[in-house]
């Protein structure tokens, strides 16, 4: 009996050595990612908070990043300022009332709210925004996002 389970258990432990060797083999295989900022302006101000959304036409994680108060933006995918996956992207802009950095020292979190959209609400889908960005291996830095307020203007 002793004999037996020796080799039970070597197969046991070899089996869990190798799924746990393709489990971290998987951390890695991350798409190529492009470091991508950039300023977003509405009629040429720029636009002081909300967030912007790059997703790759070919799927994959989405890229997101916090507008600042100067209008600029810094891309992250998987950690703080990686970029956007490479390739061809659908952009989506959303400026909320909700996430005026003003209105919540004021007010605190607002939850689930997200209050009024500051911005016309094409640029805030994917589909109907308009925008589209090409992230190249090299990145994309100073990305110029313009957005109108009329409609006719692009």
């Amino acid at each position: 009996m002793g004999v037996c389970r020796l080799p039970r258990l070597a197969l046991v432990h070899g089996a869990a050595l190798a799924l746990l060797a393709l489990a971290l083999g998987g951390c890695h295989s991350r798409p190529p990612l492009g470091k991508v900022t950039g300023r977003v302006t509405l009629d040429g101000k720029p636009l002081g908070f909300g967030k912007v959304m790059f997703q790759n036409t070919h799927g994959g994680q989405p890229a997101i990043g916090d507008i600042e108060s100067d209008g600029t933006f810094v891309l992250s995918t998987f950690t703080p300022g990686d970029g956007a996956i490479v390739g061809s992207h659908r952009v989506r802009v959303v400026c909320y009332s909700s996430q005026d950095p003003a209105k919540m020292a004021l007010d605190g979190p607002a939850g689930d709210a997200l209050g009024e959209l500051l911005i016309p609400e094409k640029y805030s889908s994917l589909g109907a925004s308009g925008l589209t960005a090409e992230v190249p291996a090299e990145g994309l830095e100073g990305l110029e996002i313009e957005l109108h307020s009329k409609e006719g203007r692009r």
